[in-house]
């Protein structure tokens, strides 16, 4: 009789800590997908604060910066691959300007496998270098000397040493989240 009370009472703590654990898992990510300020993305232009096109190569920097106490690891590789979308659009007219889209493509589970670190309130830069030919092409089509440059980009985000990516379970189904990223920036032609 004693053996199988204690059978019973390591069952029940053995479920009353499965529940706990189950509690605290779901519990950490809610909080974090309703956070949308986890990651932010913006743009500067390196050696050149008000970005100023003269006429040469232009070159811009894609920063990422993690707005958390914690550590989190991306994939890099596969934003600046694939998962990625830029363009420029007339500062007047607000139009795009043709041919100068980027879209993002198909992801590929390989890429999205290797991690980055990002820790926590640090920065990632990804380079976008213009050539002059396209950037005339760009100031060609615009009706201004000004044009807006827009980035969007999305990606999952893991914790450090995490193998599954910040997401949620969805009829017993686990689901990354995906987090979408834009910025833009006023680029004037000299």
């Amino acid at each position: 009789m004693k053996l199988l009370l204690k059978k019973n009472q390591v069952i029940i703590k053995l479920l009353f800590a499965i529940s706990l654990f189950s509690f605290y898992t779901s519990n950490a990510q809610s909080i974090t997908e309703k956070d949308k300020n986890i990651l932010s993305l913006s743009i500067k232009c390196p050696n050149n604060p008000q970005c100023i096109y003269s006429g040469k190569n232009f070159s811009s920097n894609l920063i990422i910066t993690n707005n958390t106490n914690q550590n989190l690891e991306i994939s890099l590789i596969a934003i600046d691959a694939i998962s990625m979308s830029s363009y420029f659009k007339d500062i007047k007219t607000n139009e795009g300007i043709s041919g100068s889209y980027s879209l993002a493509g198909l992801m590929n589970p390989y890429l999205l496998k290797k991690l980055t670190l990002l820790p926590a309130h640090g920065t990632q830069t990804i380079k976008r270098e213009f050539s002059k030919t396209v950037m005339k092409e760009i100031f060609k089509k615009s009706s201004s000397k000004q044009v807006i440059f827009h980035v969007a980009l999305s990606t999952p985000i893991h914790l450090q040493g995490s193998q599954e990516p910040i997401g949620s379970y969805k009829n017993g189904k686990f689901e990354p989240k995906s987090f979408v990223l834009k910025a833009k920036k006023v680029i004037t032609k000299k």
